[in-house]
């Protein structure tokens, strides 16, 4: 595992172009911000379209039921990195990125 995360089972869902977004989450009918990633995982030589949520502040363990991904901002585009290890440092960096989205979002409601 690069970073722990959520993935998605979609169906018949309306998804944007593929990248990493600043993400909010519906697991367990509460809501989680997160970074996700709607992509082909091509560091892993993906080839099937995946869309893999990181939740900020979460630690539970989940193996089934029902999720709702509200997307927010478009942090980057997908790409292919040379490692894994290459790979979770900019996850680490995307995963930052959406909590300083959400920090500005914050500051700007009140």
């Amino acid at each position: 595992l690069v970073v722990p995360t959520l993935n998605l089972a979609y169906e018949q869902e309306l998804l944007p172009g593929r990248g990493v977004y600043a993400t909010e989450v519906v697991v367990g009918g509460k809501l989680y911000r997160a970074a996700t990633n709607v992509g082909l995982r091509p560091t892993f030589q993906g080839h099937v379209l995946t869309v893999e949520s990181h939740l900020l502040d979460f630690s539970e363990e989940v193996t089934s039921g029902t999720m709702e991904v509200h997307f927010w901002k478009w942090l980057r585009d997908e790409k292919r990195f040379p490692s894994p290890e290459e790979l979770r440092r900019q996850v680490l960096r995307d995963i930052e990125r959406a909590r300083h989205f959400f920090t500005l979002l914050d500051r700007r409601r009140r």
